[in-house]
């Protein structure tokens, strides 16, 4: 009886901690998205902070006066009236995300967090190990996220990677 050596193969699954609200069905994020899931197994979190209705109508940077490349924020896009109305839209975009990403067979799972970020992915860190974070933020002129420099505060409180998706509309 001749004994034969057994090979394991161990796959190593990145897990992703992906954090985007008005952003979450952006063209930008899915496209990273894409590409961490066709470099490998990979599992994500998604988590949503849940932003009152009243930080949907950000005040542009040099006094309230949009560039030209900004004119659609201002002209098709309307916030929630109430906060109510905020939590059902990013509700409807956290779902939406999730079907998508599962219906590709990739393990995910996500909730509703905290209106600030940071005090939201605290709270995730609880319970969730990760090995990276995607955050996708709004156009540098209105993204109360990047005035708070919010990746690089996530880098230095979890010392993990933060790779930042900056949308064009």
């Amino acid at each position: 009886m001749s004994s034969q050596a057994k090979t394991k193969r161990v796959v190593v699954m990145r897990r992703y901690l992906v954090v985007a609200n008005q952003t979450l069905q952006g063209a930008e994020l899915r496209k990273e998205l894409r590409k961490r899931i066709e470099a490998g197994s990979s599992s994500f979190y998604v988590l949503v902070p849940d932003t009152t209705a009243a930080h949907y109508h950000a005040v542009p940077a040099a006094g309230g006066v949009l560039p030209p490349s900004m004119a659609w924020w201002a002209t098709s896009y309307r916030g929630p009236a109430t906060d109510e109305e905020a939590s059902a839209q990013a509700r409807q975009r956290l779902n939406q995300m999730l079907a998508d990403l599962a219906a590709l067979g990739v393990p995910v799972e996500g909730d509703l967090g905290n209106s600030r970020p940071l005090e939201a992915m605290e709270k995730v860190f609880t319970a969730h190990q990760f090995d990276e974070i995607i955050v996708a933020t709004l156009p540098r002129h209105v993204s109360r996220w990047l005035r708070a420099d919010l990746p690089h505060q996530a880098e230095r409180r979890f010392s993990l990677p933060v790779t930042t998706i900056i949308t064009k509309r």
